[in-house]
C-alpha cells in the first residue's frame, strides 16, 4: 500500500514507442522519479492520452505502426481539449534530418531527445518541460481570473460581464427589500458576423467602442452598460418600470440605427435588436435568471431592428403619477401625451378638493366630458 501511495504522488508520463528496448531504456532513466506508462503504437497512445487526464508529458517515437509520431502529434494538437493542446510532447528522434525536426516543431513538438540520450539529460529535459507546462497553466489561470474579476472592458470602455452580474444582483437585492423592480435590456447588433467579415477585427473593435458610447449617452447615471461578448451589450436599469423600459429600449435601438459609421468612404447601416426582462413581470429573482429570460426572448422569433418585451407590456399601461412626473422631467412629452386623460381622471378628486378648499373657481366640465 505504501508503494502505491508513493507511485500515485509521482508525475505520470507516457512513452509511446514500438521498440521494447527504447521503452525499457526510458523507464530505466525515469522510473525512479516518474510514474511511467507505456504504449507500443500511436493509436494506443492516442487512446491512453485521451482517457488519462493525469498524464503530464508524452514521449513519442516518430516511426510507429497504426499511427506514426507525426500523426499522433498532429491529432493531439488539433484536439479541442485545452489539456491536450498544452501537453508537453518530446519527440524521440533517431537520425532525422533538420527538415524532419522542423516539421515536428511546426506540428507542436515541445522538445527532442535521441535514443542515445543519457539519463541526466533526459531527466533534465523532462523536468524542464513539465515545469514549463505547470507555469504556463498557472499563468493562464491567473489571467482568466483577472479577466473574470475586472470591471471595464478594454475594447469598448463599457463594463464587463463580471460588473453586470454584480450590479444586477445588487439592484435585485435592493428591489426585493423595497418592493421595487429591476429591468435588464439585452442589445445585440444585427447581422454581426457578415459585418465582422467585411470590416475585419480591428475595425470591428473600433465600431463596438463607438456603439458603446452611443448607448451610454442614452442612460441614466444609475444604469450600468456592459459589453457581454461579440455583438452583445447589456444594460441593467434599477427602479425602471416596464413602461419606462420600453421607452428606453426604443431610444437605444434608435441610437444605434442612427450611428454614423464610415468605412472606406461609405456609411454603414447598423441596427440592433433589444430584448427586455423585468424582475416583476418575469419573476426574475437573480441576475442569471433575468439574463436568461432576456436571452430567450431575443431568440424566440427571428427578426431585426426591433424591441422585444413581455407580452403584458404590449398594452403600454398608464404610468403612475410619480412615473409621469419623472417622464415630464426627462422631456418625454410625446410618450406622456396618450396617458394624460387617465392621469387627469386619477387626479380629478384631488383637484376638486383643492378647488373647494381654496376657492379657485376652476371648471371641470371639459375634464368630466
Amino acid at each position: 500500500m505504501q508503494a502505491a501511495n508513493e507511485l500515485a504522488g509521482r508525475p505520470r508520463i507516457l512513452i509511446v514507442d514500438d521498440s521494447r528496448i527504447v521503452r525499457a531504456t526510458v523507464r530505466k532513466h525515469l522510473g525512479d522519479q516518474f510514474d511511467v506508462i507505456e504504449e507500443g503504437d500511436g493509436e494506443a497512445g492516442w487512446r491512453t492520452v485521451l482517457a488519462d487526464e493525469s498524464i503530464q508529458l508524452l514521449l513519442s517515437d516518430l516511426t510507429m505502426p497504426e499511427l506514426d509520431g507525426i500523426g499522433l502529434l498532429t491529432r493531439i494538437r488539433a484536439s479541442g481539449d485545452e489539456r491536450l493542446r498544452r501537453l508537453p510532447i518530446i519527440i524521440i528522434s533517431g537520425e532525422e534530418d533538420e527538415a524532419t525536426r522542423l516539421h515536428c516543431v511546426e506540428r507542436g513538438a515541445s522538445d527532442f531527445v535521441t535514443k542515445s540520450t543519457d539519463r541526466a539529460e533526459m531527466l533534465a529535459r523532462v523536468n524542464a518541460n513539465i515545469e514549463r507546462a505547470v507555469s504556463q497553466k498557472a499563468l493562464l489561470e491567473t489571467r482568466s481570473e483577472a479577466a473574470r474579476s475586472t470591471t471595464v472592458d478594454a475594447k469598448t470602455g463599457a463594463g464587463t460581464s463580471h460588473l453586470l452580474m454584480l450590479q444586477t444582483e445588487q439592484a435585485l437585492a435592493f428591489a426585493q427589500r423595497h418592493q421595487g423592480e429591476v429591468t435588464l435590456l439585452l442589445v445585440e447588433i444585427d447581422h454581426y458576423q457578415p459585418l465582422s467579415d467585411q470590416l475585419g477585427s480591428r475595425v470591428v473593435e473600433q465600431m463596438l467602442s463607438l456603439l458603446a458610447k452611443q448607448l451610454a449617452a442614452k442612460l441614466r447615471r444609475e444604469d450600468t452598460l456592459a459589453h457581454v461578448e461579440g455583438p452583445r451589450f447589456a444594460v441593467v436599469s434599477p427602479g425602471t418600470t416596464l413602461s419606462e423600459a420600453r421607452i428606453l429600449a426604443e431610444r437605444l435601438r434608435q441610437a444605434l440605427a442612427g450611428a454614423k459609421i464610415s468605412f472606406r468612404g461609405s456609411q454603414l447601416a447598423v441596427t440592433a435588436s433589444v430584448a427586455i426582462a423585468n424582475s416583476r413581470e418575469d419573476s426574475g429573482d437573480d441576475a442569471a435568471a433575468l439574463i436568461a429570460v432576456a436571452n430567450d426572448r431575443l431568440y424566440a422569433t427571428p427578426g431585426e431592428n426591433r424591441v422585444l418585451a413581455p407580452e403584458a407590456a404590449d398594452a403600454t399601461p398608464a404610468p403612475t403619477l410619480a412615473e409621469a412626473l419623472l417622464m415630464l422631467h426627462k422631456g418625454m412629452h410625446e410618450e406622456l401625451r396618450p396617458h394624460l386623460p387617465a392621469l387627469l381622471a386619477g387626479l380629478q378628486p384631488f383637484l376638486e378638493y383643492a378647488d373647494q378648499e381654496l376657492a379657485l373657481g376652476w371648471s371641470f366640465d371639459r375634464l368630466r366630458r
